[in-house]
């Protein structure tokens, strides 16, 4: 059995919260649902788990959620058929379990927001054909939900003149003179 050095759980969160506020912002909404037959989401991101589950009938088309290059298209341990997609800054997309990549397909393949990249399948350590799909940023996963649109995301602020602080007098304060 190994033995895992453990960060507290809470420094853990802390530290997934921080990847995933920084690198969501940006991607609020603005990728394309890959499998178009989708018929529910099983299985959600968590500490356990990198992506979300996206189930769809055997065989239903695999798009691309956006504009990238592909980076890996072949058999990958527990994922199966799996393909990566780069897209700008840092982000890559992960499609898992594929029961067949789309004719043509390799690394180095340019894609298209909505390219088929292959079909809903139940390989690797699948039991049911779905689609697992991961958002990384920098190689390390964040909740693909908000990028979807499949749940609340938090925008950056926009930048704004600042405003003059209204304020109360020192003394009114109590941090007048001592007397």
């Amino acid at each position: 059995m190994h033995k895992i050095a453990r960060l507290p759980s809470l420094v853990i969160c802390a530290l997934a919260l921080m990847v995933a506020h920084a690198a969501a912002a940006p991607l609020c909404g603005d990728m394309m649902m890959p499998a178009s037959a989708l018929k529910a989401v099983g299985r959600g991101y968590s500490a356990w788990h990198s992506g979300i589950d996206l189930l769809a009938p055997q065989g239903t088309p695999v798009r691309a959620a956006a504009d990238g290059t592909v980076i890996y298209a072949g058999r990958f341990f527990g994922y199966g058929n799996m393909v990566d997609v780069r897209h700008a800054g840092g982000v890559v997309t992960r499609y898992g379990h594929l029961s067949a990549f789309a004719p043509g397909l390799h690394a180095g393949s340019l894609v298209q927001t909505g390219t088929q990249l292959g079909n809903v399948g139940a390989t690797g350590h699948a039991t049911t054909p779905h689609l697992h799909f991961e958002v990384r940023v920098n190689d390390h996963p964040i909740d693909p939900k908000p990028s979807l649109a499949l749940a609340a995301c938090e925008r950056a602020p926009a930048q704004r003149d600042p405003v003059e602080e209204a304020r109360a007098p020192e003394a009114a304060r109590g941090g007048g003179r001592a007397r």
